[in-house]
Protein backbone atom coordinates (compact mmCIF):
# COMPACT_ATOMS: atom_id res chain seq x y z
CA UNK A 1 0.00 0.00 0.00
CA UNK A 2 1.31 3.13 -1.05
CA UNK A 3 1.77 6.01 1.72
CA UNK A 4 -0.10 9.60 1.50
CA UNK A 5 1.38 12.36 3.12
CA UNK A 6 -1.59 12.08 5.49
CA UNK A 7 -0.53 8.50 6.83
CA UNK A 8 1.46 8.90 10.32
CA UNK A 9 3.74 6.26 11.45
CA UNK A 10 4.87 5.90 15.26
CA UNK A 11 7.40 3.64 16.44
CA UNK A 12 7.61 4.87 20.06
CA UNK A 13 6.04 2.20 21.20
CA UNK A 14 8.36 -0.27 20.04
CA UNK A 15 8.14 -2.29 17.42
CA UNK A 16 4.80 -2.14 16.80
CA UNK A 17 3.51 0.35 14.00
CA UNK A 18 0.03 2.42 14.52
CA UNK A 19 -1.44 4.05 10.85
CA UNK A 20 -3.67 6.81 10.96
CA UNK A 21 -5.53 7.43 7.53
CA UNK A 22 -6.87 11.26 7.60
CA UNK A 23 -9.93 11.27 5.36
CA UNK A 24 -9.20 13.58 2.05
CA UNK A 25 -11.72 16.31 1.97
CA UNK A 26 -12.60 18.35 -0.75
CA UNK A 27 -14.92 21.38 -0.90
CA UNK A 28 -15.11 21.03 -4.89
CA UNK A 29 -16.88 17.59 -4.63
CA UNK A 30 -19.59 18.83 -2.53
CA UNK A 31 -20.15 22.65 -3.86
CA UNK A 32 -22.98 21.72 -5.38
CA UNK A 33 -24.95 20.21 -2.17
CA UNK A 34 -23.43 22.27 -0.11
CA UNK A 35 -24.54 25.20 -1.76
CA UNK A 36 -28.33 23.87 -1.90
CA UNK A 37 -27.96 23.69 2.26
CA UNK A 38 -26.99 26.95 1.80
CA UNK A 39 -30.01 28.39 -0.23
CA UNK A 40 -32.36 26.48 2.33
CA UNK A 41 -31.11 28.39 5.05
CA UNK A 42 -31.25 31.74 3.16
CA UNK A 43 -34.85 30.72 2.78
CA UNK A 44 -35.44 29.52 6.48
CA UNK A 45 -33.96 32.74 7.71
CA UNK A 46 -36.67 35.09 5.23
CA UNK A 47 -39.50 33.11 6.47
CA UNK A 48 -38.06 34.03 9.91
CA UNK A 49 -37.43 37.25 9.25
CA UNK A 50 -41.03 37.64 7.66
CA UNK A 51 -42.53 35.42 10.34
CA UNK A 52 -41.14 38.10 13.14
CA UNK A 53 -42.37 40.34 11.42
CA UNK A 54 -45.73 39.93 10.75
CA UNK A 55 -46.43 38.35 13.80
CA UNK A 56 -45.72 39.53 17.75
CA UNK A 57 -41.94 40.75 16.85
CA UNK A 58 -43.78 43.70 14.87
CA UNK A 59 -46.28 44.56 17.45
CA UNK A 60 -45.28 47.26 20.51
CA UNK A 61 -47.76 47.21 22.63
CA UNK A 62 -50.36 44.87 20.73
CA UNK A 63 -50.24 47.26 18.26
CA UNK A 64 -48.30 47.05 14.54
CA UNK A 65 -45.40 49.53 14.56
CA UNK A 66 -42.93 50.13 11.48
CA UNK A 67 -40.05 50.51 13.61
CA UNK A 68 -40.14 47.60 15.26
CA UNK A 69 -40.98 45.45 12.25
CA UNK A 70 -37.85 47.47 10.31
CA UNK A 71 -35.30 45.29 12.41
CA UNK A 72 -36.69 41.85 11.41
CA UNK A 73 -37.50 42.46 7.70
CA UNK A 74 -33.26 44.28 7.60
CA UNK A 75 -32.29 41.01 9.24
CA UNK A 76 -34.42 37.96 7.83
CA UNK A 77 -34.51 39.63 4.75
CA UNK A 78 -31.17 40.84 3.36
CA UNK A 79 -29.32 38.23 5.54
CA UNK A 80 -31.54 35.20 3.93
CA UNK A 81 -30.98 36.75 0.47
CA UNK A 82 -27.51 37.47 0.64
CA UNK A 83 -27.50 33.69 1.55
CA UNK A 84 -29.91 32.65 -1.29
CA UNK A 85 -27.43 34.64 -3.72
CA UNK A 86 -24.20 32.96 -2.17
CA UNK A 87 -25.57 29.47 -2.30
CA UNK A 88 -26.61 29.92 -6.22
CA UNK A 89 -22.73 31.26 -6.43
CA UNK A 90 -21.63 28.15 -5.24
CA UNK A 91 -23.78 25.97 -7.15
CA UNK A 92 -22.97 27.84 -10.36
CA UNK A 93 -18.92 27.69 -9.35
CA UNK A 94 -19.59 23.73 -8.62
CA UNK A 95 -21.20 23.20 -11.87
CA UNK A 96 -18.15 25.17 -13.67
CA UNK A 97 -15.45 22.91 -12.07
CA UNK A 98 -17.53 20.03 -13.41
CA UNK A 99 -17.73 21.37 -17.00
CA UNK A 100 -14.11 22.15 -16.82
CA UNK A 101 -13.27 19.18 -15.20
CA UNK A 102 -14.85 17.01 -17.96
CA UNK A 103 -13.79 19.06 -20.97
CA UNK A 104 -10.11 18.62 -19.58
CA UNK A 105 -10.85 14.91 -19.28
CA UNK A 106 -12.04 15.04 -22.70
CA UNK A 107 -9.21 16.90 -24.23
CA UNK A 108 -6.57 14.12 -22.29
CA UNK A 109 -8.65 11.58 -24.00
CA UNK A 110 -8.85 14.12 -27.76
CA UNK A 111 -4.79 14.48 -27.36
CA UNK A 112 -3.75 10.97 -26.64
CA UNK A 113 -6.11 9.56 -29.78
CA UNK A 114 -4.18 12.18 -31.53
CA UNK A 115 -0.50 10.84 -30.09
CA UNK A 116 -1.78 7.24 -31.02
CA UNK A 117 -2.62 8.97 -34.39
CA UNK A 118 0.78 10.05 -35.34
CA UNK A 119 2.49 7.12 -33.76
CA UNK A 120 0.21 4.80 -36.53
CA UNK A 121 1.36 6.94 -39.48
CA UNK A 122 5.17 6.80 -38.03
CA UNK A 123 4.70 3.18 -37.95
CA UNK A 124 2.01 1.85 -40.13
CA UNK A 125 -0.17 -0.75 -39.42
CA UNK A 126 -1.50 -3.64 -41.79
CA UNK A 127 -4.59 -1.58 -42.57
CA UNK A 128 -1.48 0.90 -44.39
CA UNK A 129 0.55 -1.60 -45.59
CA UNK A 130 -2.06 -3.21 -47.67
CA UNK A 131 -2.73 -0.47 -50.26
CA UNK A 132 1.02 0.69 -50.37
CA UNK A 133 1.74 -2.82 -51.55
CA UNK A 134 -0.53 -2.47 -54.43
CA UNK A 135 0.70 0.81 -55.44
CA UNK A 136 4.21 -0.90 -54.91
CA UNK A 137 2.83 -3.74 -57.41
CA UNK A 138 1.62 -0.78 -60.28
CA UNK A 139 5.36 0.48 -59.45
CA UNK A 140 5.09 3.91 -57.92
CA UNK A 141 7.16 4.95 -55.66
CA UNK A 142 8.47 7.80 -53.07
CA UNK A 143 11.46 9.67 -54.28
CA UNK A 144 14.05 11.03 -51.53
CA UNK A 145 17.18 12.28 -51.67
CA UNK A 146 19.04 9.52 -52.12
CA UNK A 147 16.81 6.97 -51.95
CA UNK A 148 13.44 5.34 -53.41
CA UNK A 149 10.94 4.48 -50.73
CA UNK A 150 7.63 1.97 -50.40
CA UNK A 151 4.91 4.50 -50.26
CA UNK A 152 4.03 2.73 -46.49
CA UNK A 153 7.83 3.12 -45.39
CA UNK A 154 8.06 4.76 -42.21
CA UNK A 155 10.82 6.96 -43.52
CA UNK A 156 8.47 8.91 -45.72
CA UNK A 157 5.30 8.60 -43.48
CA UNK A 158 3.35 11.56 -42.68
CA UNK A 159 5.76 14.02 -44.97
CA UNK A 160 3.99 16.24 -47.53
CA UNK A 161 6.60 17.70 -49.89
CA UNK A 162 6.63 13.67 -51.84
CA UNK A 163 7.79 13.26 -55.04
CA UNK A 164 6.44 9.90 -56.59
CA UNK A 165 8.27 8.00 -59.43
CA UNK A 166 8.19 4.75 -61.22
CA UNK A 167 10.93 2.57 -61.08
CA UNK A 168 12.44 3.00 -64.67
CA UNK A 169 12.67 7.27 -63.13
CA UNK A 170 13.90 6.17 -59.94
CA UNK A 171 16.77 4.33 -62.14
CA UNK A 172 16.81 7.42 -64.03
CA UNK A 173 17.65 9.40 -61.35
CA UNK A 174 20.02 6.46 -60.06
CA UNK A 175 18.31 6.75 -56.62
CA UNK A 176 18.78 3.13 -55.11
CA UNK A 177 16.63 1.26 -52.65
CA UNK A 178 15.28 2.19 -48.95
CA UNK A 179 17.26 0.20 -46.53
CA UNK A 180 14.46 -0.07 -44.43
CA UNK A 181 11.06 -0.78 -46.54
CA UNK A 182 13.15 -2.79 -49.41
CA UNK A 183 11.22 -1.38 -52.20
CA UNK A 184 13.16 -3.89 -54.94
CA UNK A 185 12.69 -6.48 -53.31
CA UNK A 186 8.68 -6.41 -52.86
CA UNK A 187 7.96 -5.52 -56.32
CA UNK A 188 10.28 -8.34 -57.52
Amino acid sequence: MAATPYDFTSTTYGTKKRRFSLPRLRAASFGGGFGLLVIAIGLLVIGLGWNGMAGGGGEVNGVPNLNAQLPWLISGGILGLALVVFGAAMIVVHNARTDRARLEAKLDELVQVVSRGSAMTAYPSERTAAPASRSTAAGTFIAGASAFHDPGCRLVQGRDDVTYVTTVEAADQNLKPCRVCKPATASA
